[in-house]
């Protein structure tokens, strides 16, 4: 391989780390206004307030699940430009990372069917005619806490992706071995807030958010502005 080549290779894995990096953080942003206008209209417990809300701010509700569904395709895209970066290291690690990185994605997407199908019950119209209005705010409010479940579930293939990739991390050579160290960490934190979530929602509660979210700063965190600032060590 000529040297201009090699140089040619080496700044286009260095793009793409920078890239898949930049592509996970700006998925936060549209996520995160999904998950602020679900809990700003869903009053806990409350259906029928939760169906005012719901019926209130139809157009931000909406605005909330295709923003979650645009965050879901900055994340995919992400999942697969990290599998292009660190293949080198282990291709079937970093297959078996992607798998759960997008069945991660995947799983998630599910929520817009459970808040569109929310919005249909709190709306009515004629092929709900035989539900009384309680039972349809009723049933909407148990799709919106589907919402939260299927949340839950989507965190133990993202746990899991992130054990993976801490394992691909401490083989590879061409990103710092600690980093590795910390996006098990992070693994470790979803799953143990997943599971507990489903074991035992009392522990879930007492765990959350520090868990979950403490552990994802400290070790995404640190992959993420990793590649984004010093990139990978292409010739490595």
């Amino acid at each position: 391989m000529s040297l201009a080549k090699a140089g040619r290779t080496e700044r286009s894995l260095i793009a793409t780390a920078r890239l898949a990096a930049a592509l996970n953080i700006l998925s936060a942003v549209p996520d995160g206004f999904s998950v602020s206008v679900v809990r700003k209209l869903v009053v806990r417990g409350d259906a029928t307030a939760t169906a005012a809300n719901i019926l209130g701010s139809e157009g931000l509700f909406r605005l909330g699940v295709v923003a979650d569904l645009g965050a879901l395709m900055l994340f995919i895209a992400s999942g697969v430009l990290l599998y292009e970066v660190f293949k080198p290291a282990s291709r079937r690690l970093a297959l078996l990372f992607l798998v759960l990185f997008e069945g991660c994605a995947l799983i998630q997407s599910l929520n817009s069917i459970h808040n569109l199908a929310a919005l249909l019950l709190v709306k009515g119209g004629p092929g709900l005619s035989g539900l009384a209005p309680a039972q349809a705010n009723a049933m909407a409010l148990v799709f919106l806490r589907l919402y939260s479940l299927n949340f839950n579930l989507a965190l133990v293939f993202g746990g899991a992706s992130s054990i993976v990739m801490g394992s691909l991390i401490l083989r590879a050579t061409f990103v710092p071995r600690i980093i590795g160290a910390l996006m098990i960490l992070d693994g470790l934190g979803y799953l143990t807030f997943s599971l507990a979530a489903f074991l035992s929602p009392s522990l879930a509660a007492r765990i959350y958010p520090y868990i979950q979210f403490v552990t994802a700063a400290i070790g995404e965190g640190a992959l993420f502005l990793w590649l984004i600032v010093k990139g990978v060590n292409a010739e490595r």
